[in-house]
């Protein structure tokens, strides 16, 4: 099993950034939660996470066997549950730039399932936290 990691540094009064693999993301809150919203929410960052992760696989497999995909758009909306710091019913539509037969439809359904984002968010995940010495 393959270790994925990241970091995040704090580099502003609430500005984080993330790193991982190279790449960074930069996280904040809003001026009104305190901020200086000079990024997304690490948490909104779950949002488009799980419509790009789809939209991937979705390319990979399309590309590969023939289908169109160029042009697709995924549309993910949840809920926030302010009360529990969490969100969840996520709701992903996928908007296929042409109308699919029923083999490209078995292609994009196929997909699906190698969605990590999904599928970690499906199956839920352990997560364990600790403070430094």
């Amino acid at each position: 099993m393959a270790k994925w990691t990241a970091r995040g540094i704090n580099i502003g009064p609430t500005v984080f950034c993330g790193e991982t693999r190279g790449h960074r993301l930069i996280g904040d809150v809003p001026e009104d939660l305190g901020g200086h919203n000079a990024g997304a929410m690490p948490p909104e960052w779950m949002v488009p996470a799980l419509a790009c992760c789809m939209g991937t696989v979705i390319a990979l497999a399309c590309r590969e066997r023939g289908v169109p995909y160029e042009g697709m758009t995924l549309d993910v909306e949840c809920d926030d549950i302010e009360d529990e710091h969490r969100l969840d019913n996520f709701k992903l539509t996928i908007n296929m730039p042409e109308e699919l037969d029923e083999h490209m439809r078995e292609v994009v359904v196929a997909a699906e399932r190698n969605c990590r984002v999904a599928n970690t968010l499906m199956n839920g995940a352990q997560v364990e936290i600790s403070v430094a010495d």
